[in-house]
């Protein structure tokens, strides 16, 4: 299976899901074929929710989960501290991790098998939602150099539309309503989809560069979205463009 139809596949399964427990399925089933050791969703805060880390999704050993939540873990956590503060994906070796706090954290981590490398995109929903969505790997460092990008280009997108998905499973969103996108909006929301930026397709469509920056902002306005790759996510999720 091609990247194109992995990447498919699992955006399909997002979407058929019929409750979180079906999207915790989902990133089980999912790990083996994209090579990863885990992969873990974090609701970090959303606005309609009472408590903070309303919804946790992963992969992690069940003891893990018991402990870090118990000891109050999201505290003191290197990779969620800068995640929920930042805009881009974070690799974790760039994360410090020679504090005495950090050290003995992800020394615990490492006995439950989370994973010796990661990478963790921030997400921002429309309705002020603060999300990270993690992908681990037990890869050694010359292997992670090779295979990083490739992880935060998948899994940046699928990502976000893991993120609608469970806040609208959850009850922290109404159900989405199709919108009208044009057709160049459509075309440039699915070329994202897979993975093209703004100056490709720009001459791809033989269009300007801001051309497509003005459509692709336009869809993102009338989907509601954050961000050009949530308004891809949704915009997929919806059906109103394939890839």
């Amino acid at each position: 299976m091609d990247t194109s139809e992995r990447f498919q596949t699992i955006l399909s399964a997002i979407a058929s899901a019929s409750g979180l427990q079906d999207l915790s399925d989902v990133i089980h089933t999912v790990r083996a074929p994209f090579g990863v050791a885990n992969i873990v969703y974090h609701a970090v805060r959303i606005p309609q929710a009472e408590q903070p880390n309303p919804l946790l999704l992963l992969t992690y050993d069940l003891e893990w989960v018991r402990r870090y939540t118990e000891r109050n873990y999201f505290q003191i956590d290197p990779i969620v501290r800068s995640g929920r503060q930042g805009f881009l994906p974070l690799d974790w070796s760039n994360v410090d991790k020679e504090t005495p706090i950090a050290r003995g954290f992800f020394s615990e981590a490492d006995k439950f098998g989370v994973g010796r490398q990661g990478v963790t995109m921030p997400i921002r929903g429309p309705a002020g939602e603060r999300a990270l969505f993690t992908v681990t790997s037990n890869a050694s460092d010359a292997e992670w150099s090779k295979t990083r990008l490739a992880y935060m280009r998948e899994f940046l997108l699928v990502g976000h539309f893991f993120h609608d998905r469970a806040v609208e499973l959850a009850g922290f969103r109404p159900p989405s309503r199709k919108l009208n996108l044009s057709p160049r909006e459509k075309e440039c929301l699915s070329k994202i989809a897979r993975g093209d930026v703004p100056k490709r397709i720009a001459s791809e469509l033989k269009l300007s560069t801001n051309a497509v920056q003005i459509y692709l902002q336009n869809a993102r306005t009338k989907l509601g979205c954050s961000s050009v790759a949530e308004a891809a996510a949704k915009a997929l999720f919806l059906e109103l463009i394939d890839v």
